[in-house]
């Protein structure tokens, strides 16, 4: 009989998974079903949607919670580990008692190297993992942790650094975000550095760390010497960090505390954000690399297996690969907290119930990401057919996966902005293939149109390729042999950069994904389909969600994209979908806004949109350019101030109110 474990992440970027027979069968974060980024939702409704989460992932492979034999969770706000005991009461389960496993406190970091190891197929490594902040230890906090790894051994530790108090830098509080008078640790600092800059997630404190490392290669470092961490003997210091921040007019000492003065939403980025950004991942870079080799040094292993958010940063992943003089690098593509479901569950397989009586299992190395439930194999091709002629759309079926990914490649041939959904969704934040937009990476301006009418994000940012594996080698300078989680960024060979303009980031670099032959689904066809019709075994891929929201995980929210960016075609399994006339339906203002919200010009569209007239007709009414229009218009439709009129939009996750609010009594 096969031995089923549900693990679950239960802080933010919340996540669960189902390990079975010591293997990752299946595996999606929160956020996906929810549509609220890194899964914030409101406290009462947070056990609901984990559960609707839960039956989600089980009935994808035809199970029930019955069928399940462990139940094992971890959080990084666990405290000692009658806390870690407790975690999986969280979530109300009728697990029976002798039916939940613990991970021995502290649980995080322990979680983040057991998923990175567990998933690498390598019999024995050392693991590393950097965030910007573990498990809570009395009250302290961990910072970076080492472990080494045996097939069929529990890990053992080679060394952990604490930050001494288990507060988080970066809280709102007063309507200001505050930071610690002193600041400890790689992730922390990178974390706080990043809000300075005032790339925050919208409407939270969560750091959007992706944006510095983009902004990083515009710029040229404020000083030669380390303003914010500095590497001291063995160890690393980050005496001065705040100060720096002081100096250089991103904090304010104040009572309370430092309170941080990024820079406002939407305002410019001026040269200092750059060169800001150019510091601090240079200081980042050498930090890490700093705790690469001590790590290996007291493994004494050749093998090193990587998570923890830090390891998202794909320049400082590259530096790894090319300069550590390593045998193996692995890099758990759930890098961040939602690939702790799997760590967690990992571990119970092959440690806490490594005495029970069956074979041993060993790793087995994660071959593709593509984890989540399936989405449209047990989806009717007339539903979706159906449901594209009530939006007003036709949805073309094709014979096959193939003959549609070679329509995919002619569209993105002609220049076209493309949706590409698939079956089951990808673990963790890349877009590998299964949600996708793709466009034509060696026609100029896709780059800038991608970013501005269909991302909604800002010019400086770059986008990636997905190369076919055995033709990676003539375009781009890697480091490893390949790059199956599109975690590295490498130097676009300078012979063949004119040819793929748009995926050559401004410093001459890409970040990267080898499509092997190995690949589940159809991806790869349509990759090799466009090769034929252009000459170039690659396609830019972005993640297919618009600023602000999760990457889409529901087919019908695939479709709403049409109705919300400049998508021109999308394609869900074989369905081929145009997009609609944008200008051609009729926006209805939904809800009023403060005007000192609004622009004076966002401000007399709506006042035109009754839902009767056509946004064509109404730009015209105006005296607006009808482009300019559109856009102004989508902007809305994302804040939630218009939508179509006659066109329904996907219900959001439904999940239950509290009975009762004391502080809206009388």
């Amino acid at each position: 009989m096969p031995l089923r474990i549900v693990g679950f992440n239960l802080s933010h970027d919340s996540s669960a998974c189902l390990v079975e027979n010591g293997h990752l069968v299946t595996a999606l974060a929160l956020e996906r079903i929810t549509g609220v980024k890194r899964g914030v939702v409101p406290m009462h409704a947070y056990a609901a949607a984990m559960a609707a989460l839960t039956r989600d992932l089980l009935a994808g492979v035809g199970l029930a919670p019955a069928d399940i034999d462990y139940w094992i969770a971890t959080s990084t706000e666990s405290r000692d580990q009658y806390d870690e005991d407790r975690l999986t009461d969280t979530l109300g389960l009728l697990a029976a008692p002798e039916r939940r496993l613990v991970l021995p406190h502290p649980g995080h970091h322990l979680a983040h190297a057991s998923a990175a190891f567990y998933t690498s197929g390598l019999p024995e490594a050392a693991a590393l993992v950097i965030d910007a902040y573990g498990a809570r230890i009395g009250e302290q906090r961990e910072r970076e942790s080492a472990f080494v790894f045996t097939s069929g051994r529990a890990p053992a530790m080679l060394w952990r650094t604490l930050r001494n108090e288990d507060r988080i830098a970066g809280r709102a509080r007063k309507g200001a975000l505050w930071i610690p008078r002193e600041l400890s640790g790689v992730g922390e600092v990178y974390r706080v550095v990043t809000l300075a800059l005032g790339f925050a997630e919208p409407g939270s404190t969560y750091d959007d760390a992706g944006k510095t490392m983009g902004l990083a290669s515009y710029g040229h470092r404020l000083s030669r010497q380390s303003l914010f961490i500095h590497t001291d003997g063995s160890d690393l210091s980050f005496d001065g960090a705040a100060d720096a921040l002081v100096e250089l007019g991103l904090a304010v000492p104040r009572h309370e505390g430092l309170q941080l003065r990024p820079r406002p939403a939407g305002a410019p980025l001026e040269q200092f954000h750059r060169d800001l950004a150019a510091q601090i991942q240079a200081e980042f870079e050498t930090a890490c690399l700093h705790l690469v080799g001590r790590t290996m040094a007291a493994s004494g292993s050749r093998h090193l297996v990587l998570s923890g958010g830090c390891f998202l940063n794909s320049m400082l992943n590259a530096r790894i690969a090319r300069e550590c003089g390593l045998d193996r690098l692995y890099i758990f593509p759930a890098a961040t907290d939602d690939g702790n479901a799997a760590g967690a569950a990992l571990y119970a397989h092959h440690v806490l119930l490594a005495d029970q009586n069956r074979p041993h299992a060993g790793t087995r190395e994660l071959r593709h990401a593509f984890l989540g439930p399936a989405r449209l194999s047990s989806t009717p091709a007339q539903e979706i057919t159906e449901r594209a002629s009530a939006l007003g759309l036709t949805a073309v079926g094709h014979s096959s996966p193939r003959t549609a990914a070679r329509a995919a490649a002619e569209a993105i041939a002609r220049g076209e902005i493309i949706g590409w959904f698939q079956d089951r969704a990808e673990f963790g934040p890349r877009s590998l293939g299964a949600r996708s937009i793709l466009c034509h990476p060696g026609r100029k301006g896709m780059k800038d149109r991608l970013n501005a009418r269909v991302k909604f994000r800002e010019a400086f940012r770059p986008f990636a390729a997905s190369v076919l594996a055995e033709h990676a080698e003539k375009w781009f300078d890697l480091p490893t042999g390949d790059s199956p989680f599109m975690l590295l960024v490498c130097p676009v060979r300078p012979e063949q950069a004119d040819a793929v303009p748009e995926v050559v980031h401004t410093d001459g670099t890409c970040r990267l994904q080898t499509v092997d032959s190995h690949l589940p689904g159809p991806f790869r066809a349509l990759i090799e389909a466009f090769e034929e019709q252009t000459g170039l075994p690659m396609v830019l891929n972005t993640s297919f969600n618009v600023r602000g929201k999760p990457i889409v995980e529901d087919w019908r929210e695939a479709l709403d994209c049409l109705f919300g960016s400049r998508l021109d075609r999308l394609f869900i399994g074989r369905h081929e979908i145009p997009a609609p006339d944008l200008a051609a339906l009729c926006p209805l203002h939904e809800s009023p806004d403060g005007p000192d919200l609004l622009t004076a010009e966002d401000r007399t569209l709506l006042q035109h949109c009754s839902g009767t007239s056509t946004l064509r007709n109404i730009a015209a009414s105006i005296g607006c350019d009808e482009e300019t229009a559109l856009d102004r218009a989508l902007l809305l439709r994302r804040r939630r101030l218009l939508r179509w009129a006659h066109v329904d939009t996907p219900r959001p996750l439904a999940l239950p109110l509290p009975q009762y609010d004391p502080h809206a009594a009388g």
